[in-house]
């Protein structure tokens, strides 16, 4: 999906409040705005690309004014920390749902929720409440079970620091249910609060999945096919089934006509574009089989 015009102050909001969070001095984060507004994406000149892109080219700059490669780092831990206290609480209420797998993949969508672009000072436990005030299509999720019943190998392509904890438990769900290989892909370079390998790692997904890098030698919080690594090209062209999570994975591999009939996009309405589309309301979860 390319950006609507919803997505210029959305990134630039979004922008500030990252730039907040990882450098103290006024005078950067002025000059890092500064150049924020010299994209061409961000004044309205070039619709022709996704949000992922648009993005990574904010990224660039963060990186090179902030002096970090990864300023969000501790961010990154405090959101699996808080996602892992709430672990036991959520597999139990997953376990005695009258529907495990319905429930699991409604919690990774709420997972989506315990993300610092959003608000940070959101508490994990607000997922149970999210649960409460939105529901998911019957007809997207009954589509999804017949998949993973034909499927063999699952390729799962991972977003935000803290969900990762849920799509771990959903991914348990699941191989309790079919007979399937899970691959778990993370981004390969640090970019916003998505989870890299060693995230992905630090929350036990490798005792459920084989875990890979995407290969993308860029900071982009999406997935390109093309940009990706020779390993990861082949595991997705050769996947009966991909399970893409988070709103950058699915603004960029709704582009990719080539996968069409064999991903199904879980992520949450959190903006306009997406409550349109749906017709949901803001923070509904959305389970599209694509």
């Amino acid at each position: 999906m390319l950006i609507w015009p919803d997505c210029i102050p959305c990134i630039l909001r979004m922008s500030l409040e990252v730039a907040r969070l990882a450098m103290k001095d006024e005078e950067r984060i002025k000059r890092f705005m500064k150049k924020l507004l010299k994209l061409r994406s961000l004044k309205g000149e070039d619709w022709s690309v996704t949000s992922p892109e648009v993005i990574r080219d904010v990224w660039i700059i963060m990186e090179q004014i902030s002096g970090e490669a990864d300023p969000l780092r501790w961010v990154k831990e405090e959101q699996n920390r808080r996602a892992l206290k709430i672990l036991p609480r959520v597999r139990e209420q997953i376990l005695r749902s009258y529907d495990p797998l319905e429930e699991a993949v409604k919690f990774a969508i709420a997972g989506n929720s315990i993300d610092a672009m959003v608000n940070r000072r959101e508490k994990s436990e607000k997922i149970f409440e999210i649960l409460q005030g939105h529901k998911i299509d019957p007809f997207e999720m009954r589509q999804l079970k017949e998949r993973l019943k034909r499927a063999r190998m699952l390729v799962y392509l991972g977003d935000n620091c803290g969900e990762i904890v849920l799509d771990r438990l959903l991914i348990e769900t699941i191989r309790d249910r079919y007979d399937l290989d899970v691959i778990f892909v993370t981004r390969t370079l640090p970019v916003l609060n998505d989870a890299t390998l060693q995230d992905a790692i630090s929350v036990g997904m490798e005792e459920v999945a084989q875990v890979v890098e995407n290969g993308i030698p860029e900071p982009l919080p999406g997935t390109v096919l093309q940009k990706a690594s020779p390993q990861v090209r082949t595991l997705m062209e050769g996947a009966d089934l991909i399970i893409s999570k988070g709103g950058g994975n699915y603004d960029s591999l709704t582009e990719e006509e080539r996968l069409k009939g064999k991903i199904t996009f879980l992520f949450q309405a959190k903006c306009y574009p997406y409550c349109s589309l749906y017709r949901l309301p803001l923070g509904g979860l959305i389970v599209y089989n694509y």
